[in-house]
């Protein structure tokens, strides 16, 4: 592939974020032609790159710059942003507006904004003599199962160099975040019995089922809130569990046959990641016991299609102790969302997470990153490229 005039001549992070918001990367989509302008730009620079493909139309880029030795730093960051439909933007969300010190744009705080500045940050690291190597990890799918990553990962230390540190750029306004809750995901579905309302003793609701799951639930949440957070850090202080969409039912005279619940919980890192699955699968278990006993073909499954692990503080990690060198930060703060960072920690990485811009921004119509939150992460990357060629 030709070697483009901007990465050429290199651009600030401003310029290259609004061309990454111009790739529709929403998460059903492809982010190929998105990774093959990042690809293309770090090539001309000198980055050594390689893909590592989820599916067809869904791939990670890794790219290296500096020598081929274990210990480097990974910079990584998600392509894929939320949809916009139904959303009201007082502008294309596809092309970025600059407004007031602020950029506009799908992702332009969650989270091509950090992304941009590794791309800006490119040319001063490619021009340094580092002592140790830079990964840029551009991944994909994280806005559906934080699981897109994976593959990428799975090459360090196998034919890529083993890193020991990770700073994933998810928007914390340059504070360093050395903590999350992990997050489980299921979709729970009750096959019940079809009867005439005034009979209903010869069926077997499928709603009435998933009602007393969403019980069992809150009693679940309210247990979990008793038990609190040992690091006293987290905001709400507490593991969570939430029921969010229940869809059962045709018309009021029908007993309905069939039932679906979504519902998550947010667990504290401290926690076992098996709990709260495993009582509540226990508790499918009585209910199925009970209902089959005159239904045999009724019944209760629950997939479990979200885990994205635990972020668990590090109070001597060699992430904190960088990010915060960096920032020139004396504190450290955790949050409750949901990151890739957790993956990296798990593969044996010291992580962290930093980044520039605003998660209350996220997601929403007219996202925003401030532009001086991007130049203060161009700072911090200044930083890190000469902490490494000193």
């Amino acid at each position: 592939m030709a070697t483009s005039p901007t990465a050429r001549r290199g651009a600030g992070s401003a310029e290259l974020l609004a061309r990454l918001i111009s790739f529709d990367t929403t998460s059903h989509l492809t982010n190929v032609p998105l990774i093959d302008f990042a690809e293309d730009y770090l090539k001309g620079f000198g980055f050594a790159t390689l893909r590592a493909d989820l599916e067809p139309g869904k791939t990670n880029l890794v790219a290296t710059i500096g020598p081929k030795q274990d210990g480097g730093i990974v910079l990584s960051g998600h392509t894929d942003v939320v949809p916009v439909d139904g959303q009201d933007w007082s502008s294309d969300p596809w092309t970025a507006r600059e407004s007031d010190g602020k950029l506009y744009g799908r992702g332009a705080c969650d989270m091509k904004g950090f992304l941009a500045c590794c791309l800006a940050a490119a040319p001063g690291l490619a021009s340094r003599t580092l002592s140790r190597p830079v990964h840029l990890v551009f991944s994909c799918d994280e806005e559906v199962t934080c699981e897109g990553v994976l593959p990428a990962i799975r090459r360090f230390g196998a034919d890529l160099p083993m890193p020991s540190v990770c700073i994933v750029g998810e928007p914390t306004m340059m504070e360093v975040v050395t903590g999350q809750k992990a997050c489980q995901a299921f979709l729970t579905t009750f096959t019940g019995v079809e009867a005439h309302s005034s009979q209903p003793m010869t069926g077997w609701s499928a709603l009435s089922e998933a009602a007393a799951m969403v019980v069992e639930l809150d009693r679940l949440a309210a247990e979990m809130r008793e038990r609190g957070d040992p690091y006293g850090e987290f905001d709400p202080p507490y593991t969570t569990i939430h029921a969010g969409v229940l869809n059962a039912g045709t018309t009021s005279n029908i007993v309905p046959n069939r039932a679906t619940l979504s519902w998550e919980t947010r667990l504290l890192p401290s926690q076992d990641e098996n709990e709260i699955r495993d009582r509540m699968a226990a508790w499918v278990s009585a209910r199925n016991a009970a209902m089959k006993t005159r239904f045999p073909h009724a019944g209760i499954e629950t997939d479990n299609y979200v885990n994205v692990p635990g972020l668990a503080p590090e109070p001597d990690g060699e992430a904190r102790s960088l990010a915060m060198r960096l920032t020139g930060s004396n504190r450290t703060e955790v949050v409750s969302y949901a990151t890739e960072s957790g993956h990296f920690q798990a593969a044996g990485m010291s992580t962290v997470i930093c980044g520039p811009g605003s998660v209350d921004q996220a997601h929403k119509p007219d996202e925003f990153v401030a532009l001086d939150q991007l130049a203060q992460c161009n700072r911090f990357l200044g930083r890190l490229a000469d902490t490494l060629s000193a």
